[in-house]
This record gives C-alpha cells, structure tokens and sequence, in this order.
C-alpha cells in the first residue's frame, strides 16, 4: 500500500495558490529557484516575519504560539537561503536566539545585551553588534571573544549596517523584526523582498505592529508574487516595485 501524501505544511511541503496552483510544493526548492540579485553596494533584504489574522506579531511577547510546522519548515527554509540574519536587541532577547548557521547580525544601540545569553555560546559562531560608538567605548569589552562589536558613530542607519554586511561577502540578508526596525528599513527603502505568514488565529490585545515608525508615501509598494497554504496558515512572497 502507497504511503499517503504529505499534509501541507508537513515536511516542509505546501499548496501553492497563485500564480500556478500546485500541491505539495517544496518550500526549501521554491525559495531557493527565486532570483535576489544584490542591489549596488548592498545585500538584497527579504523581511521574514508572521502575524496573526488581526495584525499581532506575538502572543505573550514571542511569536511562536502563531505559527506551527508549517511556518516553521517556511522560517527554516527562508534562512537557508540567506548569507547572514539582521535583528533587533529586543525581538534577539525576547525570542532568546540561538548561534545560527549563518551570521547574525544585531542590531543594538544600547549594547544592553546579556553576554551569558544563548545567542553567545559558541565561540566559533560569534554575532555581530552594530552599535554606537559610546556604547562600544563602554560596554564593548564585556563581549570580547564572544562577539564582534562594531561601532558606527552616533547612530545606528540600517543602510550602514548593510554596506558592512556586504563588504563582509555577504549578499542576502533576512530581517527578523521587530517592529521598530522593520520600520526604519522600510522608511529608508531598504527591503527588497517581504516573505510573510498570516496565522489563522485572532489574538486581540494592544500587541505591535509588524512595523512601526513614520507613515511611509503611498508610492512605497509591493508586488504580489506568491501565495501558498500550509494547513491553515497562508504564506504570501511580495516584491518592492521599484518601477
């Protein structure tokens, strides 16, 4: 007897919706046939994020209770396509990250991070800390031989922090959130791809956003390019049109 075909979302496998209706979709070879050619002198910036049926992003200050295996085998696979992670202080602490296959890159301009956390332990895959000048001055010894801190003056401009990541060799990035740094790349223009997860849950509460910061003009636009089902989570891919 034939083994049944997997559930979407099981095994990494998804329905694709649009534009070409498919069952059982690899997400790993999806994403890895799609075409993020590097902007001039910087990493192309795929925004990987979920939010539940009413705009929450956390359940509880984390956002895993939105997800399932499904947005997990899509979170997966959209990391292996990137050279290095960009993330928040914050949303890095709250989600209590781990060492990664690739680089990750945090975004702190506080340097407030705890050296004992997780994301410090291992040394052969060490973080990199974007962050003030004053801050490295006085906090930047607590992290030697655990991560790399690199000062940028009296503020933190995400295009910077991309201009170093691409001198590094590295040409694809994912952002990770949270909320006010996906709002300071989108307000400078600097998210190429968003890759995003609808969560069939309705969560309430005064949660953030996926974005907060200034309102953006009304030319900032994506294109619509994918949509996939993986049970009852949808998973859509949108292009920054830059036409």
């Amino acid at each position: 007897m034939s083994a049944s075909p997997p559930t979407p979302g099981e095994a990494g496998t998804l329905d694709e919706l649009w534009p070409t209706p498919s069952t059982s979709i690899d997400i790993s070879a999806r994403l890895a046939g799609d075409d993020r050619t590097p902007p001039d002198g910087r990493p192309w910036v795929t925004m990987v994020m979920i939010s539940s049926l009413d705009g929450a992003i956390a359940i509880d200050g984390v956002s895993g209770g939105l997800g399932g295996p499904a947005d997990h085998a899509r979170f997966v696979a959209a990391r292996r396509q990137m050279d290095a992670i960009v993330v928040g202080a914050r949303t890095a602490t709250a989600e209590n990250y781990r060492p990664a296959a690739v680089p990750i890159a945090v975004i702190t301009g506080s340097l407030s991070l705890d050296p004992t956390a997780r994301l410090f332990s291992d040394p052969a895959r060490q973080p990199l800390l974007y962050t003030t000048t004053q801050a490295a001055q006085d906090r930047g010894d607590q992290f030697d031989g655990i991560a790399e801190v690199i000062p940028l003056g009296d503020s933190l401009e995400p295009l910077a922090v991309l201009v170093d990541l691409r001198r590094r060799g590295l040409l694809t990035v994912a952002l990770e959130g949270g909320p006010t740094l996906n709002g300071q790349f989108l307000g400078a223009d600097l998210v190429d791809e968003a890759l995003l997860s609808v969560s069939p849950l309705a969560v309430g509460g005064t949660g953030s956003r996926l974005a907060s910061g200034p309102a953006l003009g009304p030319d900032h636009r994506f294109c619509l390019d994918r949509v996939l089902r993986g049970g009852d989570l949808l998973f859509v891919r949108y292009l920054r049109d830059r036409a």
